[in-house]
């Protein structure tokens, strides 16, 4: 009996040490921020081999990338960084644009880049038929919605039918196809998107190892972010740096606690992080119902509208969406409104955080928005426990409800030790989520009591201040903003003098998502300060 609790003990004792050793990973505000950046770098940027690196298949578009014309490389070159889904749907209306053209220039420039930036992880072989079968469509005069065609790219824990895998990353999935679109990607084909294929991502979401690299996967080998050797963010990785680099008009992230809004501040693009039951996780790879999301990544801010009102819905299989029945979301940003207070975080990361919120809060003015300073919202928050018992449940219930051929996380945990090549980083999350001690009731309640905590904590700070939106660094509110399931919206808000983006993060109440688009585009339009990455 002794012996049994002695090693009852020590187990405890590793969870917690592990445990605590991943918070400082998850949460933002524990870490070396310059520490933890400079190892992502160097393993992110030194060589390295993959050998069960997924290569990319492009014999179903040969010949005709082929017959691509440089003038027409040219002029879509230009065309596609300026251009909003809106301007691009109008070009293709007016005859001046076909889906082929577009589709087949982003497969062009998938096969120049994509080897050294790792953004993709798998194409899908009817890319360049749908995008026909989308112009004839027009041409009759039938279009299916604001995406008709329109590339987009999905991150790859999002599924989608054969003969396109759904991976995660991870090699014990390599062979996985789902039995039918996720939710979201069914409504992305009904408003007429193509999908270009799947991205890369740190495996599992980020929720493998307390070890991990951002954008790193045993399928898709490290992510590499195209502004240069910067951190390239994770988990939602290849998405942020596809739409950067311009290898997608825009893609489909999601996030558990910070995975769309920190590479998109490392990438220079724009997201948002919806309000938690605006967008439903069915068939999507999970690390927790709790708090995980899909969300959009986009070069242009008026993106995130057409694609939100796209996504926003009720899906009968994902109960919070029940959130979504009454609410429509407009496809146009609204204006921000004439008086508006902003409330901004005092806190930063690193070195030029803090000038470049100077930068945006001196435009937030120029707008007429009045700008205060404000504490950052210190808060002791349970989110690891959740996250480790929602993985273990959440993944058994996707494996099985997609006809997966492993039941649970134990198989995972299993595959990889028989497969070390699996697990360059290790798997310890994965086994401290399988022996979790947290049961189903303990789960349950402390998923209700961090949403109010995280809730009432940005209330309480917004309302004590009397502000509407709260103004922060890139990812320093994740810890709130995912437990309480408030929206964030991320924009491009300057750059290191090394030239690493920096971005700075919008947050408001629950359904004020168009708010912090609206918000989020006026001043982005007013900076003038985003710049694309330069490859070669």
């Amino acid at each position: 009996m002794w012996t049994a609790l002695v090693l009852l003990a020590a187990g405890l004792v590793v969870w917690w040490v592990m445990s605590q050793a991943a918070e400082k990973r998850l949460n933002p505000n524990k870490r070396d921020w310059e520490s933890f950046v400079a190892r992502q770098v160097a393993e992110q940027t030194a060589p390295s081999s993959y050998p069960l690196r997924r290569k990319l298949d492009f014999s179903p578009f040969e010949r005709a990338l082929d017959r691509l014309e440089a003038k027409t490389l040219e002029r879509l070159q230009t065309l596609t960084q300026q251009a909003t889904i809106a301007e691009l749907q109008a070009l293709m209306q007016a005859g001046q644009l076909t889906s082929e053209q577009l589709t087949l220039f982003y497969l062009w420039r998938i096969r120049r880049y994509n080897d050294q930036l790792g953004a993709y992880l798998e194409l899908n072989p009817g890319a360049l038929e749908e995008a026909r079968a989308r112009d004839q469509e027009r041409q009759q005069g039938r279009v299916r919605g604001l995406l008709h065609g329109i590339p987009i790219a999905l991150k790859d824990n999002i599924s989608t039918r054969g003969p396109m895998h759904t991976t995660a990353g991870a090699a014990v999935l390599a062979q996985h196809i789902a039995d039918q679109d996720a939710f979201i990607v069914q409504k992305l084909r009904a408003a007429g998107a193509v999908i270009l294929g799947k991205n890369n991502l740190s495996e599992w979401a980020n929720f493998m190892t307390s070890q991990s690299v951002n954008g790193y996967s045993t399928l898709g080998g490290h992510t590499r972010n195209p502004y240069g050797p910067f951190d390239v963010g994770g988990s939602s990785s290849g998405t942020a740096v596809a739409v950067a680099a311009n290898l997608a008009v825009a893609g489909i992230g999601t996030e558990t606690s910070g995975s769309l809004v920190y590479p998109a501040a490392q990438n220079s693009i724009f997201t948002l992080k919806p309000t938690l039951g605006l967008v439903s996780r069915d068939r999507i790879i999970p690390i927790t119902a709790a708090q995980d999301t899909a969300g959009p990544m986009t070069k242009k801010a008026p993106d995130l509208a057409v694609l939100m009102s796209v996504l926003t819905g009720y899906d009968p299989g994902d109960p919070p969406t029940q959130l979504a029945q009454d609410f429509t979301f407009p496809a146009v940003p609204p204006p921000p409104p004439a008086t508006l207070r902003v409330g901004w975080v005092q806190h930063t990361q690193r070195k030029g955080d803090l000038e470049a919120l100077e930068r945006v809060a001196q435009t937030l003015q120029s707008l007429g928005a009045e700008v205060v300073s404000v504490p950052f919202p210190e808060a002791s928050i349970e989110m690891m426990p959740v996250l480790h018992a929602g993985m273990r449940r959440d993944l058994a219930h996707y494996l099985q409800t997609t006809g997966a051929a492993i039941r649970g996380l134990q198989d995972v945990i299993e595959y990889n030790r028989q497969h070390p090549e699996a697990m360059r980083y290790g798997q310890d999350l994965l086994e401290v989520s399988l022996s979790h001690p947290l049961s189903e009731a303990e789960y349950q309640a402390l998923v209700q009591k961090n949403r109010q905590q995280g809730g009432e904590k940005l209330l309480e700070l917004m309302q004590a201040q009397r502000v509407d939106v709260l103004l922060a660094i890139s990812n320093s509110l994740s810890l709130l903003t995912s437990t309480s399931g408030f929206p964030v919206v991320n924009f491009p808000a300057g750059y290191r003098e090394s030239g690493e983006p920096i971005g700075a993060s919008l947050v408001g109440p629950a359904l004020q998502d168009p708010l912090l688009i609206g918000l989020a585009q006026a001043v982005a339009a007013r900076l003038g300060i985003h710049r694309p990455p330069i490859l070669r």
